[in-house]
């Protein structure tokens, strides 16, 4: 998933926030870290220009915080920021599949999402199936053909990934997930809106109560 298409001119600096992206998923980077724009220069060969583009956009997305005089932090969540990230989420894709029609016709997203779930049935690997979760995810807002919930669901998405990478700590918790997602997927696909939605709020009920006795 190209979580930062279109966000840089400058190649350098999407390479950069890609490789801090990936250390804050696969717990390289945890909350109140120092983000150390040398470290970053010397590891690309280049001045901290690129650098701080790439912390100014992390920033602006939610995952680091800048402190004036004291530099750039991972960002931590509270257990009611994590809430409201997944509920904004849940409320959307509720919103999405109320939209849907006719599904079938759709076949290239069902198509989409069937390879998506080939790969989250194979996959153990924490940070891969954030990943693919994402992607999954992500098409379902894609029936609804609307570009505003699209955009919107997208001004999220980094929090969200960096939310749900969390959850899938364990083993349990990735084989319960790809349960749901098997049942969204047919859900969806024999057009059982109503299945849907109510799967949609349970799923996402059970995330956030996960987070609460593991994380928080």
């Amino acid at each position: 998933m190209d979580y930062f298409k279109d966000a840089f001119d400058n190649a350098l600096s999407k390479s950069v926030a890609e490789k801090i992206m990936e250390q804050i998923l696969n717990g390289e980077l945890k909350p109140g870290d120092r983000i150390v724009e040398s470290v970053y220069a010397e590891l690309f060969n280049t001045s901290r220009s690129p650098i701080r583009e790439a912390i100014y956009l992390l920033a602006t997305e939610g995952l680091i915080e800048r402190v004036p005089r004291k530099g750039a932090f991972i960002k931590g969540y509270t257990i009611n920021e994590v809430q409201d990230l997944l509920d904004i989420r849940n409320h959307l894709e509720i919103l999405a599949a109320q939209r849907i029609k006719e599904p079938n016709k759709k076949k290239d997203l069902l198509e989409d999402m069937k390879r998506i779930l080939e790969k989250m049935d194979q996959c153990n690997n924490q940070k891969d199936y954030t990943h693919l979760n994402y992607d999954f995810h992500f098409t379902l807002i894609k029936f609804s053909e609307s570009t505003v919930i699209e955009s919107v669901y997208k001004k999220i998405v980094l929090p969200l990934v960096r939310v749900q990478s969390l959850h899938f700590k364990s083993g349990e918790t990735i084989n319960k997930s790809r349960d749901d997602h098997h049942k969204i997927y047919d859900f969806l696909k024999n057009n059982e809106v109503e299945e849907l939605v109510s799967l949609l709020r349970k799923h996402t009920e059970d995330v956030i109560l996960n987070l609460r006795r593991q994380v928080f």
